[in-house]
Protein backbone atom coordinates (compact mmCIF):
# COMPACT_ATOMS: atom_id res chain seq x y z
CA UNK A 1 0.00 0.00 0.00
CA UNK A 2 1.58 2.92 -1.41
CA UNK A 3 0.67 6.30 0.56
CA UNK A 4 3.29 8.71 -0.75
CA UNK A 5 1.12 10.91 -3.00
CA UNK A 6 -1.31 11.55 -0.07
CA UNK A 7 -0.74 15.32 0.60
CA UNK A 8 -2.69 18.47 1.81
CA UNK A 9 -1.99 22.00 1.63
CA UNK A 10 -3.23 23.77 5.15
CA UNK A 11 -4.16 27.15 4.35
CA UNK A 12 -6.84 27.91 7.29
CA UNK A 13 -5.26 30.12 9.31
CA UNK A 14 -1.74 31.58 10.87
CA UNK A 15 -0.81 31.37 14.82
CA UNK A 16 1.43 34.82 15.05
CA UNK A 17 3.11 35.69 18.28
CA UNK A 18 0.97 38.95 17.72
CA UNK A 19 -2.17 37.40 17.97
CA UNK A 20 -1.22 34.99 20.81
CA UNK A 21 -3.29 35.02 24.28
CA UNK A 22 -0.60 34.89 27.56
CA UNK A 23 -2.23 32.03 29.21
CA UNK A 24 -2.28 28.91 27.49
CA UNK A 25 -5.51 27.79 29.25
CA UNK A 26 -7.05 30.89 27.58
CA UNK A 27 -5.48 29.83 23.95
CA UNK A 28 -6.95 26.44 24.39
CA UNK A 29 -10.16 27.46 25.61
CA UNK A 30 -10.07 29.96 22.42
CA UNK A 31 -9.25 27.13 19.78
CA UNK A 32 -11.24 24.75 21.78
CA UNK A 33 -14.57 27.08 21.57
CA UNK A 34 -14.31 27.89 17.68
CA UNK A 35 -13.94 24.05 17.40
CA UNK A 36 -17.03 23.28 19.07
CA UNK A 37 -18.79 25.35 17.07
CA UNK A 38 -18.56 23.49 14.01
CA UNK A 39 -20.39 20.79 15.38
CA UNK A 40 -18.53 17.98 14.81
CA UNK A 41 -19.13 14.67 16.64
CA UNK A 42 -16.88 13.67 20.07
CA UNK A 43 -14.73 17.75 19.84
CA UNK A 44 -13.55 16.86 22.79
CA UNK A 45 -11.87 13.31 22.14
CA UNK A 46 -8.12 13.73 23.10
CA UNK A 47 -5.48 10.82 22.83
CA UNK A 48 -3.37 10.02 25.91
CA UNK A 49 0.03 8.51 25.95
CA UNK A 50 0.64 6.71 29.37
CA UNK A 51 3.96 4.55 29.84
CA UNK A 52 3.96 1.45 32.26
CA UNK A 53 6.31 -0.33 34.16
CA UNK A 54 7.70 -2.50 30.74
CA UNK A 55 8.74 1.05 29.83
CA UNK A 56 6.79 0.61 25.89
CA UNK A 57 4.41 3.99 25.51
CA UNK A 58 0.50 3.18 25.25
CA UNK A 59 -1.91 5.60 23.97
CA UNK A 60 -5.80 5.69 23.52
CA UNK A 61 -8.73 8.05 22.59
CA UNK A 62 -10.40 9.44 26.16
CA UNK A 63 -13.10 12.58 26.41
CA UNK A 64 -12.05 15.84 27.88
CA UNK A 65 -14.79 16.08 30.72
CA UNK A 66 -13.53 19.99 31.86
CA UNK A 67 -11.45 22.23 31.69
CA UNK A 68 -10.56 23.73 35.38
CA UNK A 69 -8.46 26.24 35.92
CA UNK A 70 -5.48 24.08 37.16
CA UNK A 71 -5.95 21.80 34.30
CA UNK A 72 -7.88 18.69 32.05
CA UNK A 73 -10.58 15.83 33.98
CA UNK A 74 -10.99 13.07 32.45
CA UNK A 75 -12.85 9.85 33.60
CA UNK A 76 -11.88 6.29 33.22
CA UNK A 77 -11.59 2.93 35.43
CA UNK A 78 -8.44 3.35 37.71
CA UNK A 79 -8.03 -0.37 37.40
CA UNK A 80 -7.56 -0.14 33.80
CA UNK A 81 -4.45 -0.44 31.77
CA UNK A 82 -4.16 3.48 31.52
CA UNK A 83 -5.82 3.79 35.24
CA UNK A 84 -3.12 1.60 36.53
CA UNK A 85 0.09 2.75 34.46
CA UNK A 86 -1.29 6.29 35.52
CA UNK A 87 -0.94 5.29 39.20
CA UNK A 88 2.67 4.06 39.12
CA UNK A 89 3.88 6.64 36.22
CA UNK A 90 1.82 10.17 36.47
CA UNK A 91 4.06 11.45 33.58
CA UNK A 92 1.50 12.00 30.53
CA UNK A 93 0.47 13.65 27.02
CA UNK A 94 -2.26 14.75 25.81
CA UNK A 95 -2.95 15.41 22.06
CA UNK A 96 -5.87 17.06 20.47
CA UNK A 97 -6.18 16.89 16.97
CA UNK A 98 -8.64 19.54 15.08
CA UNK A 99 -8.89 18.22 11.58
CA UNK A 100 -11.52 20.56 10.01
CA UNK A 101 -9.53 24.05 11.31
CA UNK A 102 -5.53 22.00 10.55
CA UNK A 103 -4.97 22.42 13.97
CA UNK A 104 -3.08 20.30 17.06
CA UNK A 105 -2.65 21.13 21.21
CA UNK A 106 -0.36 19.22 22.37
CA UNK A 107 -0.36 19.20 26.31
CA UNK A 108 2.21 17.36 28.31
CA UNK A 109 2.25 17.03 32.12
CA UNK A 110 1.05 14.98 35.44
CA UNK A 111 -1.87 13.63 36.63
CA UNK A 112 -3.42 13.07 40.06
CA UNK A 113 -6.96 11.47 40.80
CA UNK A 114 -9.83 13.24 41.71
CA UNK A 115 -10.98 13.66 45.07
CA UNK A 116 -14.14 10.95 46.05
CA UNK A 117 -16.68 12.95 45.57
CA UNK A 118 -15.88 14.59 42.59
CA UNK A 119 -16.13 11.40 41.49
CA UNK A 120 -19.15 10.75 42.81
CA UNK A 121 -20.92 13.72 41.43
CA UNK A 122 -19.80 13.10 38.18
CA UNK A 123 -20.79 9.51 38.05
CA UNK A 124 -24.12 10.55 38.70
CA UNK A 125 -25.18 12.83 35.78
CA UNK A 126 -23.86 10.22 33.03
CA UNK A 127 -26.86 8.27 31.34
CA UNK A 128 -28.26 5.51 33.12
CA UNK A 129 -26.71 3.01 30.40
CA UNK A 130 -23.25 4.61 31.00
CA UNK A 131 -23.44 3.67 34.58
CA UNK A 132 -24.04 0.60 34.01
CA UNK A 133 -21.39 -0.16 31.46
CA UNK A 134 -19.09 1.23 33.99
CA UNK A 135 -20.13 -1.25 36.86
CA UNK A 136 -20.19 -3.79 34.86
CA UNK A 137 -17.24 -3.65 33.17
CA UNK A 138 -13.51 -4.79 34.75
CA UNK A 139 -12.09 -2.79 32.45
CA UNK A 140 -9.19 -4.25 30.57
CA UNK A 141 -9.49 -7.52 31.66
CA UNK A 142 -9.97 -10.56 29.63
CA UNK A 143 -13.90 -11.98 29.41
CA UNK A 144 -14.86 -15.17 27.31
CA UNK A 145 -16.35 -13.83 24.16
CA UNK A 146 -19.61 -10.91 23.71
CA UNK A 147 -22.45 -13.60 24.88
CA UNK A 148 -20.87 -13.43 28.06
CA UNK A 149 -19.99 -9.37 28.29
CA UNK A 150 -23.79 -8.71 27.41
CA UNK A 151 -24.95 -11.47 29.86
CA UNK A 152 -23.09 -9.34 32.95
CA UNK A 153 -24.10 -5.82 31.62
CA UNK A 154 -27.59 -7.29 31.72
CA UNK A 155 -27.42 -8.94 34.81
CA UNK A 156 -25.99 -5.34 36.51
CA UNK A 157 -29.45 -4.13 34.84
CA UNK A 158 -31.68 -6.40 36.47
CA UNK A 159 -29.69 -5.51 39.58
CA UNK A 160 -30.42 -2.17 39.30
CA UNK A 161 -33.03 -1.43 37.39
CA UNK A 162 -33.55 2.14 35.38
CA UNK A 163 -35.04 5.01 37.83
CA UNK A 164 -32.69 3.30 40.87
CA UNK A 165 -29.57 4.86 42.13
CA UNK A 166 -26.36 2.54 40.65
CA UNK A 167 -23.32 2.79 42.70
CA UNK A 168 -20.26 3.95 41.10
CA UNK A 169 -17.75 1.41 40.82
CA UNK A 170 -14.64 1.73 44.04
CA UNK A 171 -12.07 1.85 41.18
CA UNK A 172 -13.91 4.39 38.33
CA UNK A 173 -12.79 8.17 38.93
CA UNK A 174 -11.54 10.73 37.16
CA UNK A 175 -8.17 12.09 36.71
CA UNK A 176 -6.39 15.54 36.50
CA UNK A 177 -4.16 16.45 33.99
CA UNK A 178 -2.11 19.65 35.70
CA UNK A 179 0.28 21.16 32.18
CA UNK A 180 3.88 21.49 32.45
CA UNK A 181 3.53 22.54 28.44
CA UNK A 182 1.30 23.12 25.78
CA UNK A 183 2.32 23.19 22.63
CA UNK A 184 -0.17 24.87 19.62
CA UNK A 185 0.38 23.53 16.18
CA UNK A 186 -1.59 25.26 13.40
CA UNK A 187 -0.73 24.23 9.51
CA UNK A 188 0.39 26.51 6.85
CA UNK A 189 0.98 26.28 3.36
CA UNK A 190 4.38 24.59 1.75
CA UNK A 191 4.68 22.91 5.38
CA UNK A 192 5.86 26.11 7.00
CA UNK A 193 3.46 25.29 10.15
CA UNK A 194 2.97 27.84 13.18
CA UNK A 195 3.86 25.70 15.89
CA UNK A 196 4.22 28.03 19.67
CA UNK A 197 5.41 26.22 22.78
CA UNK A 198 4.23 27.28 26.35
CA UNK A 199 6.38 26.47 28.94
CA UNK A 200 6.32 26.99 32.98
CA UNK A 201 8.90 28.52 34.36
CA UNK A 202 9.19 29.74 37.81
CA UNK A 203 5.60 30.42 38.09
CA UNK A 204 5.02 32.19 34.76
CA UNK A 205 4.12 30.14 31.56
CA UNK A 206 6.99 31.74 28.93
CA UNK A 207 6.63 31.36 25.03
CA UNK A 208 9.01 30.40 21.94
CA UNK A 209 8.24 29.09 18.34
CA UNK A 210 9.63 26.40 17.16
CA UNK A 211 10.98 25.47 13.72
CA UNK A 212 8.02 22.74 11.74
Amino acid sequence: MDLHNIREDYKFDSLLESNLLNNPFDQFKNWFETYQHLGVKDSNAMAIATVGDDGIPQNRIVLLKEVREEGFVFYTNYASDKGRQLILNPNISALFFWREQERQVRITGTVRKLDEQDNENYFKTRPYLSQIGAAASNQSEAIKDRNALEAKFQKFQEQHPEGSTVPKPESWGGFLITPKSFEFWQGRSGRLHDRIIYTLTDGDWCTKRLQP
